[in-house]
């Protein structure tokens, strides 16, 4: 495993042989984001579990430490298979929050995408986007929408389900009719971040926010590319804030009209247009599968070199959570 931010590496990597409460000892660190540090740890009664820290300097910002806590209470709110149960929480010594979560063995479908090294298959791109989509389901009836939708935050266990990780920025509906992080500028991933996100019109952030992160996820499992690329990301938020994305049909004119009709529905620029809810659009994808199920296989791809395309990585931002953006295959 590599983690980027050198500092950040040495300093989750000093807890680990540690006692959190007395109870709960770091075995290993497994993740490292811009919020927190996750290890596997082991109960001292012999119970396996995953840590999720709070980094000590995001732990003094007590907004950080609200979006992070939000976790438990969208886990228990939302109370589904697909979301990461939160066992308990508690404070470190030197103040930082930490959550007691299940410990989920498998891979995300970032690792099984790069795994691939090319688009996947179309019928496992819906099959997955199937699970995703009753976990989101479930999420929406709650009043949670994630807003950071994206293969790395999308986690397949060894017995094929799906978890979908990292609620930290998820607007949780308040019992007032009020939402969280109402007034915030633009937080989320670029890559996987809709018109309205991008514009930090969180007013009109709802379950079609989601829908259009999906989509813009089964694009690029598909096509083994981003929706938009741009050579920085004040230039990819201008995009996204003003230019449709073009179908997926353009890009891979061999893709089954119904897998076609249901990403670029998905990927509509205007709310309206999209799938109406994560239900709506469950139902177009098991069509979809039926349809890809009785397909005849679609002719080899041709062997001739390939047109050049962009070099260009899609940047990272500098907004308050870590971003981390797919890279390309091989």
């Amino acid at each position: 495993m590599s983690f980027e931010n050198g500092t950040h590496v040495q300093r989750a990597q000093a807890r680990v042989g540690t006692v959190l409460s007395g109870a709960w000892r770091l075995d290993a660190l497994v993740g490292l984001g811009g919020m927190a540090a996750v290890y596997a740890a082991t109960h001292r009664g012999g119970a396996r579990v995953a840590i999720k820290l709070l980094h000590p300097e995001r732990a003094k910002d007590k907004g950080d430490r609200a979006r992070f806590l939000r976790e438990k209470a969208i886990a228990n709110t939302v109370d589904h298979p697909g979301i990461a149960a939160v066992l308990a929480d508690g404070v470190t010594e030197d103040g930082a929050p930490f959550l007691v979560m299940e410990l989920l063995e498998g891979e995300t479908l970032l690792q099984r995408w790069k795994a691939q090294r090319g688009p996947l298959p179309p019928a496992e791109v819906l099959s997955l986007s199937e699970r995703i989509l009753d976990v989101l389901a479930a999420a929406h009836e709650k009043g949670v929408v994630h807003r950071d939708l994206k293969p790395d935050n999308i986690f397949l266990t060894r017995d094929r389900g799906v978890k979908l990780l990292d609620f930290g920025i998820a607007r949780l509906r308040l019992p007032s009719g009020q939402t969280s992080l109402s007034g915030l500028r633009a937080m989320g991933t670029p890559a996987y971040m809709p018109p309205e996100q991008a514009r930090a019109r969180w007013d009109l952030v709802d379950a079609r926010t989601d829908i259009w992160a999906l989509g813009a996820t089964m694009f690029s499992l598909l096509t083994n590319r981003y929706v938009q690329e741009a050579p920085t990301v004040n230039e990819l938020f201008f995009l996204r804030m003003t230019c449709p994305i073009a179908s997926l049909a353009r890009i891979e004119p061999s893709m089954h009209p119904a897998v076609v009709r249901v990403v670029d529905r998905a990927l509509e620029f205007a709310q309206a247009d999209r799938w109406p809810d994560a239900r709506s659009m469950l139902a177009a994808v098991r069509e979809a599968l039926a349809q890809v199920a009785i397909a005849p296989p679609p002719p080899p791809r041709s062997t001739a070199t390939p047109p050049p395309r962009s070099t260009a990585t899609p940047p990272r931002a500098t907004i308050p959570r870590a971003i981390s953006t797919i890279p390309r295959a091989p």
